[in-house]
């Protein structure tokens, strides 16, 4: 199992590499967080909001573009033109499971975006002013344990809504729809406790926080031990949801594949 993820791992890497142009050209146009932070730097000019003043919103930014670049998926534009296509087909005579092959090549992509996007925003969090992230072991370990969950969820997620297309034409249209609410909810235009109380409450409790305000949170402090360990259940929570959706549309998606040569 292992030297077959490998040899998958080995080729993928290539092709990301093959297409690295693109893929900085894909990071450069991900970076709604840095807009949204000079919107809320000119809002916060006069003094805190929210609890937040200049500096916090710098920091909140900066650590929400590193969590965005790292669960950024697009697989399921890859399954919605394989399985209307039919170039799924000779994906199943592999040896192992199609999503081992989407899987790892999203995980050379984000190894390839890592050295890229580390630099530049240590160097800014290092560089502006009033900085402070206190960080300790404890806490940038549980940041990535969060932001590794939250790029698991966006893509399993992202995987059991491309499964649609075994049965509809638009299933990109119901990807749109939920990246729309994602963005709202997932704490990218505003950290989710700028809210009104209502939205905040659902917010807390549904999936699109797991995908980045929570990792966010947790490197920043916000949280205490008892939320942290709450957020972690609802995140591993949600993850085994949409795993075994992910698995019930699989097993009944190849049942009604029928597209040009299945």
């Amino acid at each position: 199992m292992f030297r077959k993820v490998a040899a998958y791992a080995r080729a993928h890497w290539g092709s990301i590499l093959e297409y690295r142009a693109s893929i900085v050209i894909w990071m450069t146009s991900g970076l709604l967080p840095l807009v949204m932070m000079a919107v809320w730097l000119s809002i916060s000019s006069a003094g805190p909001v929210g609890g937040y003043s200049s500096s916090d919103f710098v920091a909140y930014y900066l650590a929400a573009i590193f969590v965005r670049q790292m669960t950024a998926v697009w697989v399921h534009w890859e399954l919605d033109r394989q399985i209307r296509l039919g170039e799924l087909s000779p994906l199943l005579l592999r040896p192992m499971n199609p999503f081992f092959d989407h899987m790892t090549i999203h995980l050379a992509d984000k190894a390839f975006r890592l050295p890229i996007l580390l630099p530049p925003l240590v160097a800014a969090a290092w560089l502006v002013p009033g900085q402070q992230y206190h960080l300790t072991f404890v806490r940038v370990s549980l940041f990535i344990l969060t932001t590794v969950g939250a790029w698991a969820l966006v893509f399993v997620s992202s995987y059991a809504i491309g499964l649609l297309a075994f049965w509809i034409s638009q299933s990109l249209a119901v990807s749109e729809l939920w990246y729309g609410v994602r963005m709202m909810l997932s704490g990218v235009l505003a950290p989710l406790t700028l809210f009104p109380p209502a939205v905040t409450a659902v917010a807390q409790v549904v999936p699109f926080r797991f995908t980045l305000s929570f990792p966010v949170e947790v490197l920043l402090g916000r949280l205490t031990t008892s939320q942290t360990l709450e957020g972690l259940a609802l995140q591993i929570g949600w993850l085994l949801v949409f795993i075994l959706l992910l698995v019930a549309l699989w097993r009944r998606g190849l049942r009604s594949y029928s597209a040009v040569g299945a």
